[in-house]
């Protein structure tokens, strides 16, 4: 058995390029397991001609069981289990088909979109937090702390102290450079004149900084999502898929492009339908151990997809009209809310399967027309 370790530099990645390239050359057929199914030395063996199989850390955690019973674990002895497990399990392994690089910068602009709204939520929340321990009047003026308007009134009066000097005029003239009508001036006054619990001024004076800062880093947030979404519905636009992904009925915005980001279009990616529902997390496992029997929620998934799918089921109900009936008819029957989108996910994922292994765009008309002929069917 051969075993090497590369240097993680230019000139040690270069050389076992070479050597890659010779031992292909010369007609051995080069495989690859390795944990992650991305990264850039998952680029660099695709760029040699090496087939690659990612492994799933769970699968090779219970597989170092099978070497070494002291859960004793080292870089080398991994590469050996993997190693080992790649050739004795190679036909229950699938290799790894990589999209098109806009596939893939897709996947990465969504991916990244998804980050920065994750970020701006943590410091909505933290703003949140902030303004009720010395400033809950606050959150009754500024209901969404992501708008202009909300960070505008903050920069103004950032403490308790500066909204109880304000003048009905003053007020006025902060409100029409916002934009508000003169119902929500009158009543945003009344709420503004309500009495305050005091707050000691040691406590107002270091929340307020806190604040200022919070607000300073929420802009920045706010900007960098609205930037990704442009840019993520742009690039969208100009890839081939968006001819029959953008017929799906989810409204505008970045669910279509993220749910077909985590397709992909490697053609034989998905082998099936129930593949794809597997692979999306949309459908339980069944536990079975004598007469045991248990359905249970599947945790192993693609997160990203099952994300998306829950959302994109979410907004087809405003849509489709055999969405909307689907969900109904699952919530009478006892299912919750989570539930029966992860049920609605599952059929729309049979729909997207077609459409994304045939390239056709979604007709509403043609699907209701085939939920009548199985019914008719089912009924005979």
């Amino acid at each position: 058995m051969l075993s090497r370790a590369v240097p993680h530099t230019a000139e040690g990645l270069a050389e076992w390029g070479r050597w890659l390239d010779e031992q292909r050359a010369a007609g051995v057929e080069l495989w690859a397991a390795i944990e992650r199914p991305d990264g850039r030395v998952v680029d660099f063996l695709l760029d040699h001609g090496v087939v690659v199989y990612p492994v799933n850390p769970k699968a090779l955690d219970r597989a170092r069981d099978r070497f070494r019973m002291s859960q004793a674990k080292s870089d080398p002895f991994d590469a050996q289990v993997l190693a080992e497990v790649l050739r004795t399990d190679q036909a229950r392994l699938q290799a790894l088909q990589p999209s098109s690089a806009a596939a893939q910068e897709l996947k990465l602009l969504t991916r990244d979109y998804a980050r920065c709204v994750r970020e701006q939520t943590r410091l909505v929340n933290r703003l949140t937090a902030t303004l009720k321990e010395y400033y809950p009047r606050a959150l009754e003026v500024c209901e969404d702390l992501t708008t202009q308007r909300a960070r505008a009134f903050l920069r103004a009066y950032p403490t308790p102290e500066a909204l109880a000097a304000l003048r009905p005029k003053q007020w006025q003239r902060f409100a029409r450079t916002q934009r508000w009508s003169a119902a929500q001036v009158a009543t945003l006054w009344t709420t503004l004149q309500a009495p305050q619990l005091p707050v000691p001024a040691h406590v107002v004076r270091a929340k307020a900084r806190l604040v200022r800062i919070l607000g300073t880093q929420l802009e920045a947030a706010v900007h960098a999502v609205a930037e990704y979404r442009e840019a993520v519905t742009g690039f969208f636009g100009t890839l081939p898929a968006a001819e029959w992904a953008t017929t799906l009925p989810a409204g505008h915005g970045t669910t279509v492009p993220t749910l077909c980001a985590e397709l992909g279009d490697a053609p034989g990616r998905w082998a099936s339908w129930q593949h794809l529902q597997g692979h999306a997390g949309t459908v339980p496992v069944t536990v079975r151990s004598g007469k045991y029997r248990s359905i249970q929620f599947r945790f192993a998934c693609n997160k990203h997809l099952r994300t998306a799918l829950h959302q994109f089921a979410l907004c087809s109900l405003q849509y489709s009209e055999w969405a909307r009936v689907y969900y109904d008819r699952q919530r009478a029957r006892g299912h919750r809310h989570h539930a029966a989108l992860r049920a609605l996910g599952a059929k729309w994922l049979k729909i997207i399967f077609v459409m994304w292994r045939r390239h056709v765009p979604y007709r509403e008309e043609h699907h209701l027309a085939t939920m009548a002929r199985q019914q008719l069917r089912q009924a005979a």
